[in-house]
């Protein structure tokens, strides 16, 4: 019988943990969970210029509100970015 690749996106992380890739852009995003405070959730986006093989080079970071993350995320994921394994650092 044939092997077949996976052809699936990973998956969500459980916490909200997650990479977003751009090769167009020639960048990488990931998002993570940063400390919460007792009246918000804050996650952390890392912004890394990158092009294969060589690893990611960090460009910007800054904290988000969750629920700015979150639309941050879909709009991403709407505009062409796509999900992807973390990269070789």
């Amino acid at each position: 019988m044939p092997r077949y690749r996976a052809t699936h996106e990973p998956t969500e992380k459980p916490g909200g943990k997650g990479w977003l890739v751009s090769p167009e852009q020639q960048k990488v995003v990931q998002f993570k969970p940063d400390s919460a405070t007792v009246h918000s959730q804050w996650v952390a986006v890392h912004t890394y210029y990158w092009v294969p093989p060589r690893p990611p080079m960090p460009q910007t970071r800054r904290r988000m509100l969750r629920h700015n993350a979150i639309e941050a995320w879909n709009t991403m994921l709407k505009t062409g970015w796509r999900r992807c394994s973390p990269p070789v650092r």
